[in-house]
């Protein structure tokens, strides 16, 4: 994957969206790597790393003992990353600018991860097939995207039901992929795999004062080019400086809750090789 190739564009906002995301998710995410069976001294590969929270959610795991290795295409984000991971004092973590899968790495790793990552890929079976040679045999292979296809909540804020609309629909027209289980499943047996677990999780908000509330709103200011692009919404359908506030009030009025895209983990243990 290309810089030019990310539908959510590249900006400070997007950054900060990053951030945001990182928040709310880091916890499952976690749960993910735990569950797949990252431990202490592995040396792990983290594609799309953006501004570094699985890097560095991974290396918490795996200890000084360990490394892992974030790989991103964009040269800002890893500015970002570099700088949280000296922050932190993590010893054990590098980046690499690079496009997916042409990582120039040396040796095998013991785990390939990756966050919000294959749904903007134009190949994903593709890209997995090409980073296999990179594990280790008996290595992991854990993955986590967003399952647009549908949603579990039974009564959401009418206004983030309307605007989670509009973003799905902006990636399907990008021509991004709707993964959730079926799909990560799909991509993981078309790329030789065969799936040892899967976790799903969800994020919602009864306090209209959540940080999802912002996370929603920046999600669809990311994705408002291709919005307006595909003639999904327009400038002024959005109205994409108040949209937080409008989905706070939306919020309150109902008393629904803010229910966000639930988040789908798959993870593979790599075979071992005639």
């Amino acid at each position: 994957m290309s810089t030019d190739s990310y539908v959510l564009g590249r900006s400070a906002a997007e950054t900060q969206r990053l951030h945001l995301q990182g928040q709310i998710y880091g916890s499952h995410t976690e749960h993910l790597l735990r569950s797949a069976g990252l431990t202490r001294g592995m040396r792990v590969l983290d594609i799309g790393c953006g501004v570094g929270d699985v890097t560095l959610a991974a290396a918490r795991l795996v200890g000084p003992s360990g490394e892992v290795i974030g790989v991103d295409a964009d040269a800002s984000l890893l500015a970002v990353a570099t700088d949280r991971a000296a922050g932190s004092g993590m010893e054990n973590v590098s980046f690499i600018r690079a496009d997916i899968p042409d990582i120039p790495i040396d040796g095998e790793v013991d785990a390939l991860i990756g966050r919000l990552i294959l749904i903007h890929l134009e190949d994903p079976v593709g890209a997995i097939r090409a980073l296999r040679p990179l594990v280790r045999p008996g290595g992991i292979i854990a993955f986590q995207d967003f399952g647009l296809g549908h949603t579990t909540a039974p009564r959401t804020v009418p206004l983030a039901a309307t605007v989670s609309g509009w973003g799905r629909d902006a990636l399907r027209a990008s021509g991004h992929p709707l993964l959730g289980s079926d799909g990560l499943v799909s991509i993981y047996r078309d790329a030789g795999l065969s799936v040892s677990g899967i976790t799903a999780v969800t994020s919602a908000a009864s306090d209209p004062e959540s940080p999802l509330f912002d996370y929603l709103a920046a999600t669809i200011g990311s994705l408002l080019p291709a919005i307006t692009a595909h003639g999904i919404a327009t400038e002024a359908e959005v109205e994409i400086d108040t949209l937080a506030d409008r989905l706070r009030a939306d919020a309150r009025e109902t008393g629904a809750l803010l229910h966000v895209t639930e988040l789908v983990g798959v993870w593979a243990t790599e075979p071992e090789r005639n």
